[in-house]
Protein backbone atom coordinates (compact mmCIF):
# COMPACT_ATOMS: atom_id res chain seq x y z
CA UNK A 1 0.00 0.00 0.00
CA UNK A 2 2.77 2.45 0.63
CA UNK A 3 4.85 1.66 -2.35
CA UNK A 4 1.21 2.50 -4.14
CA UNK A 5 0.58 5.64 -3.02
CA UNK A 6 4.29 6.53 -3.40
CA UNK A 7 4.12 5.48 -7.02
CA UNK A 8 0.80 7.70 -7.28
CA UNK A 9 2.42 10.71 -5.63
CA UNK A 10 5.99 10.60 -8.18
CA UNK A 11 3.54 10.05 -10.97
CA UNK A 12 1.26 13.12 -10.28
CA UNK A 13 4.49 15.15 -9.45
CA UNK A 14 5.55 13.95 -13.08
CA UNK A 15 2.27 15.24 -14.48
CA UNK A 16 2.38 18.16 -13.18
CA UNK A 17 6.50 19.20 -13.75
CA UNK A 18 5.25 18.04 -17.51
CA UNK A 19 2.31 20.09 -17.81
CA UNK A 20 3.67 23.35 -16.20
CA UNK A 21 7.01 22.66 -18.98
CA UNK A 22 3.88 22.69 -21.49
CA UNK A 23 2.35 25.81 -20.09
CA UNK A 24 5.70 27.44 -19.89
CA UNK A 25 6.69 26.81 -23.56
CA UNK A 26 3.59 28.13 -24.65
CA UNK A 27 4.16 31.09 -23.45
CA UNK A 28 7.52 31.18 -24.33
CA UNK A 29 6.63 31.08 -27.75
CA UNK A 30 3.59 33.62 -27.76
CA UNK A 31 5.81 35.96 -26.22
CA UNK A 32 8.17 35.68 -29.48
CA UNK A 33 5.59 35.71 -31.69
CA UNK A 34 4.32 38.80 -30.49
CA UNK A 35 7.59 40.10 -30.56
CA UNK A 36 8.65 38.76 -34.28
CA UNK A 37 5.02 40.59 -34.91
CA UNK A 38 6.03 43.87 -33.76
CA UNK A 39 9.66 43.50 -35.44
CA UNK A 40 7.89 42.89 -38.75
CA UNK A 41 5.27 46.01 -38.34
CA UNK A 42 8.56 48.05 -37.86
CA UNK A 43 10.05 46.12 -41.04
CA UNK A 44 6.85 47.13 -43.09
CA UNK A 45 6.52 50.50 -42.21
CA UNK A 46 10.54 50.93 -42.99
CA UNK A 47 10.08 49.57 -46.52
CA UNK A 48 6.97 51.57 -46.92
CA UNK A 49 8.68 54.60 -45.99
CA UNK A 50 12.24 53.32 -47.87
CA UNK A 51 9.69 53.65 -51.04
CA UNK A 52 8.15 56.93 -50.29
CA UNK A 53 11.88 58.78 -50.22
CA UNK A 54 12.39 56.48 -53.60
CA UNK A 55 9.35 58.19 -55.24
CA UNK A 56 10.60 61.51 -53.68
CA UNK A 57 13.90 61.04 -55.12
CA UNK A 58 12.89 59.87 -58.38
CA UNK A 59 10.95 62.92 -58.48
CA UNK A 60 13.42 65.45 -57.64
CA UNK A 61 15.87 64.29 -59.99
CA UNK A 62 13.67 64.12 -62.90
CA UNK A 63 12.37 67.83 -61.97
CA UNK A 64 16.00 69.01 -61.54
CA UNK A 65 16.81 67.19 -65.26
CA UNK A 66 14.03 69.20 -66.77
CA UNK A 67 14.67 72.15 -64.87
CA UNK A 68 18.38 71.81 -66.18
CA UNK A 69 18.05 72.49 -70.22
CA UNK A 70 15.75 75.64 -69.06
CA UNK A 71 18.59 77.21 -66.49
CA UNK A 72 21.02 76.72 -69.36
CA UNK A 73 18.97 78.27 -71.41
CA UNK A 74 18.43 81.15 -69.29
CA UNK A 75 22.30 81.46 -68.42
CA UNK A 76 23.10 81.53 -72.65
CA UNK A 77 20.48 84.15 -72.94
CA UNK A 78 22.29 86.41 -70.67
CA UNK A 79 26.03 85.95 -72.03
Amino acid sequence: MKFRDISIILLAFIVAMIASMKVFLVFDYKRDFVYLSEIQKSIDLLKNENSKLRIEYILLSNSLSIDQPAKEGISNEKD
